[in-house]
C-alpha cells in the first residue's frame, strides 16, 4: 500500500458519505423541501452511470463509492417522498 492508495481509501471514504448529513438532518426534522427533486434524480441517475462505468473498469472503489451515494440519495429521495405529503388535520 502506498500513499496514493492511502488517498483514494480516504477520497471514497469522503465521497460516499458526502450526503449523510443531509439523511440524518432530514429524519432529525422531517424536512427536506429545500431539496431540489433535480438534484436527487441527476445524483440518482449519475451513480447509476458511474457504478456501470466502474463495473466495466473492474473498479472497486468507483463502485462501492457510488453504491452507497444511490444508497444516500435513495433515502433522501423517500424522505422527500414522505416529509412533502401535506399534512392531515
Amino acid at each position: 500500500m502506498n500513499i496514493f492508495d492511502l488517498f483514494g481509501g480516504i477520497a471514497v471514504a469522503l465521497s460516499s458519505f458526502t450526503l449523510l448529513p443531509q439523511v440524518m438532518k432530514g429524519f432529525k426534522t422531517k424536512s427536506v423541501g429545500d431539496i431540489s427533486w433535480i438534484f436527487l434524480f441527476m445524483v440518482i441517475i449519475a451513480t447509476i452511470f458511474w457504478f456501470i462505468y466502474g463495473n466495466y473498469q473492474n473498479d472497486w472503489a468507483i463502485m462501492l463509492t457510488n453504491s452507497i451515494v444511490f444508497g444516500l440519495a435513495t433515502i433522501l429521495l423517500v424522505q422527500k417522498i414522505i416529509y412533502s405529503k401535506p399534512k392531515s388535520q
